[in-house]
């Protein structure tokens, strides 16, 4: 049987090694297998040369067939898929299976290594290496003269720094603006040149002109001129003006009249009416939508003042944050009213979108607890209730689900359905005790009130019902920053129903029941979003952080007169959670072409005090899962070293997180990507539980309390929604088995593989 296995294997082999990809090639191709040496030449010994190779790398960086970290694997699928598989065109599934997974060949022809060559050079010379030298070579490979890879090779002589700043400027206005500019805190003597520096700090000049009324100033007038001759590896930087250009480009501009129109195509209304006139604008309209205050907020120029690009650029944004335009445009032309002042009329094109809004959904839920199944939700959404873009919003929502990954046999069972119903108000506006409004102009400011009900049966363990409302203030300068600020959360959890398998759990375990019992939560709530992944960059960055607490207020009140021997306190009957919860969540993308690096850093803890002695069991932390450490069923990780075969998911929660991921992100093809991931962490007790040995956190052991779990996975990117399959598999336990936590060697890393099926990106 052996023999036969090997025979097998060998003709595979020899099969697939037959079947040459560089055949199809003409005689005047070269097939692509990746960059090969980069080559750095100083002139001058101990110059640092680390910088210029990353931009090389950067700019030399081409994808190739099968490339996994800038190297070419095998076998190379893509390839043979394109070449060798010519599937019946009435064979769907087939056919499209070959355009998800195919590659056409990437040649040397297509990377254009010369071109590449000289756009180092430019590159280098915008970084102030102005005599540098790259060259491009074609290294074919021995086995097979038709594949080949590319080497550059650059002579780096030192760079050129700033010697002196010099501003050749008049003595008009525009030219004080200019000699009394920032760019000097942008660039200044002694530093490097760089040409993409010099940009942004022009482009930066440039608006804070515009902002002091010079309507018609753009970057292009500002001239910059580098003087090479002054000095050895030095330069003179010259900022001037141009002069040959129109009287009226250095001449400031007040707003005159301002006129919106704001009309709705969809009603078929084509009259405007006569125009409401506010403090500074005349709103025009095809019918009554908005009360004329919302516009009024939202534009952020008034009569007589002088024109400014951040103006401008806060009211589009503030305009088309309202939700309730599909389209906003915002016009400037010079008034000739008054020809002895330099005015500008103001238009301001609205166009209304549909106010109410039928959501129907049927979905596959994935949740961070690794649960998933179907659910069905139908909702309902004014955006426009009280003609003041004031969004009502009512839903329903109910689902199925069952939980993914390895079952222990203590567990009780895997199955839960939901249903609820959500409603919410939310006024595009800070509604503050008052009437005070914040000053600066901010990017996005609401205020929503929220209702939600939910009851979730856990078919095992219990039946229960949770009814939450909040008011909540977010708000934020631009879209990279985000606040939000809720001084007041209620959620009052009940369990409506318990199995006695539950019961006999939590009956044996007084820190579990009374994280069942304490589940009365009011309080205030603040996080903090700073997020510019909305924009793809090579450094994307996303962290969020939150502290919410509960019963502070209430408990101030309530032990007015009692003996603190009667705690816990009760608020209507029911005991009410007192804590602080503070969560910090980091993200750094390292993007390139086709590939990422993903880092995560999460961290997770819970103070509970005076009326608690533990933390609400809603409020706790838990670990893995499909959104943890996916080398690990949800929920049966930790707390600590501890480790009971028959404890169960509603025991190993925690008041402490610590969980750190890394993902490597590559292309496989045009739908369907890969993943590599790296993943530890855990979760402890702040308190000593003597029924739980090991899960309290000590800092001085913490580290050796641990998991650790990897993986691989496969994502299928459909642009709408990205569905993703991942098998995570085990490395460290927490806790020791024979000794040790290791899992090599073992065979449970294998045997412990859970596989995922989930909606989106785990972060």
């Amino acid at each position: 049987m052996q023999r036969r296995s090997d025979i097998f294997l060998v003709v595979i082999l020899i099969t697939l090694s037959a079947c040459s990809n560089t055949r199809f090639l003409t005689d005047d191709q070269l097939l692509y297998t990746g960059r090969g040496e980069i080559e750095i030449t100083p002139t001058e010994p101990g110059m640092s040369t680390s910088q210029v190779k990353n931009r090389v790398r950067a700019i030399t960086d081409h994808k190739m067939n099968n490339g996994f970290l800038g190297r070419r694997l095998v076998p190379p699928v893509g390839l043979w898929t394109y070449h060798y598989w010519n599937p019946e065109p009435d064979r769907k599934l087939a056919t499209g299976l070959k355009k998800s997974m195919a590659a056409a060949p990437i040649l040397i022809s297509d990377v254009n290594p010369d071109l590449r060559a000289q756009a180092v050079e430019n590159e280098l010379m915008n970084m102030g290496y102005f005599n540098a030298t790259v060259r491009a070579t074609i290294d074919t490979l021995g086995r097979d003269s038709k594949k080949a890879r590319v080497n550059y090779h650059v002579v780096l002589p030192p760079p050129y720094h700033y010697r002196r700043i010099i501003f050749d400027t008049l003595n008009e206005p525009v030219d004080i603006l200019i000699r009394n500019s920032n760019f000097l805190r942008k660039i200044k003597p002694g530093q490097q040149f760089n040409l993409d520096e010099i940009t942004s700090a022009r482009r930066s000049l440039s608006r804070d002109i515009q902002n002091q009324g010079y309507f018609y100033f753009t970057p292009e007038l500002i001239t910059l001129s580098a003087d090479t001759a002054v000095g050895s590896q030095e330069l003179d930087l010259t900022i001037s003006r141009r002069t040959n250009v129109s009287p009226k480009v250095y001449q400031t501009y007040s707003i005159n009249d301002i006129r919106v129109n704001i009309s709705n195509p969809s009603r078929g209304d084509t009259l405007f009416s006569d125009p409401y006139l506010t403090e500074d604008l005349a709103i025009h309209a095809t019918g009554d939508y908005l009360k004329p205050g919302i516009i009024n907020r939202a534009v952020y120029f008034k009569e007589g003042d002088l024109y400014s690009f951040n103006s401008n650029a806060q009211s589009m944004k503030r305009l088309n944050n309202l939700g309730v335009f599909n389209y906003v445009r915002i016009d400037y032309e010079q008034s000739d009213t008054d020809t002895t002042r330099n005015l500008l009329d103001v238009t301001v094109d609205a166009t209304m979108a549909d106010n109410i809004n039928l959501d129907f959904a049927v979905d596959l839920v994935t949740k961070s607890t690794g649960y998933a199944g179907p659910a069905l939700s139908v909702g309902v959404t004014h955006g426009n209730a009280f003609r003041g873009a004031e969004k009502i919003s009512v839903g329903l929502n109910g689902g199925f689900e069952w939980q993914w990954g390895k079952k222990e046999s203590s567990q009780l069972g895997t199955l839960s359905y939901e249903v609820g119903v959500n409603t919410g108000l939310t006024l595009p506006r800070l509604l503050l005790p008052g009437g005070w409004q914040p000053r600066k102009p901010l990017f996005v400011q609401q205020t929503s009130v929220n209702l939600d009900y939910n009851l979730l049966n856990r078919t095992a363990y219990y039946r229960m019902a949770s009814a939450m409302s909040s008011l909540n203030y977010r708000w934020g300068v631009n879209e990279r920053v985000q606040h939000s600020f809720s001084p007041f959360y209620l959620n009052n959890v009940r369990l409506l129903n318990t199995t006695p398998d539950f019961d006999s759990v939590v009956n044996e375990n007084i820190y579990i029941r009374k994280s069942f019992e304490e589940q009365f939560i009011i309080g205030a709530r603040y996080g903090f979003t700073y997020d510019n992944t909305y924009q793809v960059k090579p450094n994307n960055i996303y962290f969020q952080a939150s502290v919410n607490s509960s019963g502070n207020i209430v408990d101030l009140f309530n032990a007015i007169g009692q003996d603190s021997g009667e705690r816990p306190y009760k608020l209507i009957n029911s005991i009410y959670s007192q804590y602080v919860k503070i969560t910090t969540d980091f993200r750094y993308y390292r993007n390139g072409r086709n590939q990422s690096l993903a880092l995560r850093l999460y961290s997770g803890l819970g103070l509970p005090y005076r009326n608690s002695t533990v933390l609400p069991y809603v409020e706790q932390f838990f670990s893995g899962g499909a959104y943890s450490i996916r080398g690990f069923t949800a929920r049966y990780l930790g707390p600590g070293s501890y480790y009971e075969k028959k404890s169960g998911y509603i025991d190993q929660s925690g008041d402490i997180k610590l969980e750190g991921n890394i993902e490597y992100r590559f292309g496989i093809s045009r739908v369907v990507k890969g993943a590599l991931f790296l993943e530890t962490g855990n979760i402890w007790l702040i308190n000593e539980d003597e029924n739980r040995p090991g899960a309290k956190f000590d800092f001085g052991t913490f580290y050796r309390e641990l998991a650790v779990g990897t993986g691989v996975g496969l994502r299928f990117d459909f642009s709408y929604f990205v569905l993703r399959t991942d098998f995570g598999f085990p490395l460290r336990n927490p806790y020791t088995t024979e000794g040790k936590n290791w899992l090599f060697g073992t065979g449970d890393i294998l045997s412990g593989m859970l596989f995922y099926l989930a909606i989106g990106y785990p972060f």
